[in-house]
């Protein structure tokens, strides 16, 4: 709809329910746009992963090279302007967000990445799953490798080809509440340690922050008060502050990111977390999230 509108594609009768901005304010953001990109010939959504912008536009001249806008929507109150010109995603809870193994985690993960499952593997599943309690209830999980398990715990539905005692432990866990309580607890006394005595690829993440960011040369935050036009902005420096300790437990690591847009500079914090995406914390779909 929004690539509707960024057409002129949007009338008085056109149903725009699925914003919670009020429908006249969306209808006047069209002046917005033919402001910004006078010369602008048409918009089309950008699907796929790997892209970091949701809208690309075209222009009349071909030499122009396309505009990327990317939309975020809050159901509630924005931040304030000053904030937002500064930190668009942040009503929207992040910029970024992948699984453990992707391409781009792989990127600045470090010993985050692929060695950090591991060793949570070897020090705490593993054991875990041939202790007393877990084998009275799911007998054939200890027979799991770290590859089945890696697997399992991130293909949400585990179709395909798995191994059945990495499908035997996963099931077993998101059908006990008592034991996921307790596997959670452990990974959060794991994530404290491991983030003390580890950290991510500052050089990479850096590349990665900075390729994110920069492809959008607008973000489009909406939320119900209306909608905003933010301009692009160019990512200058990378800041590591250190792993901090979470309000509930475990801990994440901190930034300071240094950004600037027309001629102006400012500094931002930033924050790398993780978290598992299905079945509660330590079950399922361990996601790394930019915030």
């Amino acid at each position: 709809m929004l690539a509707h509108l960024f057409n002129g594609r949007v009338t008085a009768d056109t149903t725009l329910t699925m914003f919670p901005a009020p429908a006249n304010t969306l209808r006047d953001f069209y002046q917005v746009v033919k402001t910004k990109l006078p010369t602008a010939t048409t918009t089309a959504v950008i699907g796929g992963l790997g892209k970091h912008y949701d809208l690309e536009t075209a222009f009349a001249d071909a030499a122009t090279p396309p505009f990327r806008s990317e939309l975020k929507v809050t159901s509630g109150n924005p931040s304030p302007l000053e904030v937002l010109e500064w930190r668009p995603w942040i009503d929207t809870v992040q910029f970024l967000q992948g699984q453990v193994k992707s391409k781009i985690g792989q990127e600045f993960l470090g010993d985050c990445g692929q060695p950090m499952l591991r060793a949570w593997f070897s020090t705490h599943i593993e054991p875990f799953s041939i202790s007393e309690e877990f084998s009275a209830i799911a007998p054939k999980a200890c027979a799991m490798t770290f590859a089945g398990y890696e697997k399992a715990m991130s293909t949400i539905g585990m179709k395909g080809t798995q191994e059945p005692a990495a499908i035997a432990f996963i099931t077993a866990l998101r059908a006990n509440p008592q034991l996921q309580a307790a596997l959670q607890a452990q990974w959060l006394a794991f994530e404290t340690k491991w983030f003390s005595e580890h950290t991510l690829n500052h050089d990479g993440l850096l590349k990665v922050v900075k390729d994110i960011i920069e492809v959008k040369n607008a973000w489009i935050c909406v939320s119900k008060k209306g909608v905003n036009w933010i301009d692009g902005l160019k990512v200058s420096g990378l800041r590591f502050e250190g792993a901090r300790p979470k309000p509930k437990g475990g801990m994440s690591f901190h930034y300071t990111l240094t950004l600037t847009k027309g001629g102006l500079t400012k500094e931002v914090p930033m924050e790398c977390k993780f978290h598992w995406k299905n079945g509660g914390q330590a079950v399922q779909n361990l996601n790394f999230m930019l915030l």
